[in-house]
């Protein structure tokens, strides 16, 4: 015999998860943060080095004052990429490749984070992480379809639509000296105010 539903309980009704607003989808005002890993295998150390010298050569240095106690065994700039191949690839690549200008009116950068280590004679692994306040949403998704793909609400999160509209390995193309591998890329929501 079926039991019959009691004074207050719905019958048949299958459990729905409860919506949220949402959910990863971006909204103008809202800090994301996008974290980029690769691994490299320096195959020629002296175009890479030469590469960096050349980037750092045509930069803009701005001196920050004298150094303090702390800081004194501190390499020259030259030096360092002398010494190390993940000081060449800290000196040479420019996390916001890719996401900047492009997104420039959709996008805010609040910061850049960049970490490179030797992890041996030949290997460097590079972390980057660029944080971003979303000026206008729409404007990412539009640059996130394909061409020809028709305009519409976008059926991706918004960490799809980012790597989508902004390559997120872009700050290594064209790094001479290297043969790099994806390790990881991860959007998460994050960012002060």
């Amino acid at each position: 015999m079926t039991e019959l539903p009691g004074l207050f309980e719905l019958p048949g009704r299958p459990a729905s998860p409860s919506p949220r607003a949402s959910v990863g989808r971006g909204r103008r005002g809202e800090g994301w943060i996008r974290t980029v890993v690769a691994d490299l295998h320096v195959v020629d150390a002296r175009a890479l080095r030469d590469a960096a010298r050349d980037r750092l050569s045509a930069a803009t240095v701005v001196e920050l004052g004298p150094v303090g106690p702390e800081e004194d065994d501190l390499l020259d700039p030259y030096e360092e990429i002398l010494t190390s191949n993940a000081a060449a690839v800290r000196w040479w690549i420019e996390p916001t490749e890719g996401l900047w200008p492009q997104l420039a009116e959709a996008l805010r950068i609040e910061a850049v984070d960049l970490d490179a280590n030797d992890e041996g004679p030949r290997q460097v692994r590079v972390v980057w992480a660029v944080t971003v306040r979303i000026a206008d949403v729409h404007l990412v998704r539009r640059h996130a379809r394909n061409p020809g793909e028709l305009p519409g609400p976008s059926g991706g999160s918004f960490a799809d639509d980012l790597n989508r509209a902004a390559e997120p390995y872009a700050p290594l193309a064209g790094l001479p000296g290297v043969i790099w591998t994806p390790t990881g890329v991860e959007v998460a929501r994050g960012g002060s105010r």
